[in-house]
């Protein structure tokens, strides 16, 4: 659901609804806490359930993003979502959020997976290496694998860079065999 076209569709019109570069972060935080929410499995079962009537999951929605204390944007579009049947796409709505406004701030995200627990340094060079790469700001998150034994497996905008000792070693027996 992550990449379906209502989620885009809310997503951007969240986005255009911004005068300032700065709430664009805060709603983004403000739309992935009220996506969790309405995720939780007993919230979103009760929302769901066919004994709930349209508007009182309108009025839940209303009452949640009220209790979230969130801005005035993000509790419309919770009412609008409910409005329109959509509460279960909240988190794909979210998801899309931060891919649009990675690319508006020109950012990437990439997913780190070390053998074991990398120095703030180590984390910080291969970042370095894939930001010249795609000349865009990457947002990291670490990971540990020890299968890896060493090295680092990097994931970036739908590419795999595998500098992992486990690989390089399977190479290796690969050529002496061939």
């Amino acid at each position: 659901m992550k990449g379906s076209r209502v989620a885009k569709r809310y997503a951007r019109a969240l986005l255009g609804l911004s005068e300032d570069r700065g709430q664009l972060e805060t709603w983004g935080a403000e739309l992935e806490r009220l996506a969790r929410i309405a995720d939780a499995p007993e919230i979103a079962f009760r929302l769901a359930s066919p004994e709930v009537s349209h508007e009182a999951r309108i009025e839940a929605m209303a009452k949640i993003a009220e209790r979230l204390d969130l801005s005035y944007p993000l509790r419309s579009l919770a009412v609008v979502v409910a409005r329109h049947g959509r509460i279960a796409d909240l988190f794909a709505v979210s998801q899309s959020y931060q891919d649009q406004l990675d690319v508006l701030l020109g950012r990437a995200r990439a997913t780190l997976t070390f053998a074991r627990e990398p120095k703030p340094e180590d984390i910080e060079a291969v970042v370095r290496g894939l930001e010249a790469m795609v000349r865009k700001t990457v947002i990291a998150t670490v990971k540990l694998d020890q299968a890896l034994l060493g090295g680092v497996v990097a994931e970036l905008e739908g590419k795999i860079y595998d500098s992992s000792l486990a690989t390089r070693l399977s190479e290796a027996e690969r050529r002496l065999a061939g």
